[in-house]
């Protein structure tokens, strides 16, 4: 299984905390789609039920906030079998 996660982080976010929650997600197992700046993907077992994925994201996010200083962000994310495709 598969999630993509996109993101926007409020406008008032800091160079530095753009870094530190993009550094955090990295360190969670996130990668960033080349060419799509606000895009993350990260793999699971396929065994692992989507709403645990799901629930595995807002925290890996929520995360992130936390230890950045981030206090305002927008995501979604999309749980698959496929990986994403880039193009």
């Amino acid at each position: 299984m598969h999630a993509m996660l996109s993101l926007d982080l409020d406008k008032k976010t800091t160079a530095i905390e753009r870094e530190k929650f993009y550094a955090h997600i990295r360190g969670s197992g996130w990668m960033k789609l080349a060419k799509v700046s606000t895009t993350w993907f990260t793999s699971y077992k396929a065994t692992v039920k989507e709403d645990r994925i799901i629930a595995e994201v807002k925290q890996d996010v929520a995360a992130a906030a936390r230890y950045s200083g981030v206090t305002a962000y927008d995501a979604v994310v999309n749980v698959s079998p496929s990986e994403p495709s880039l193009f």
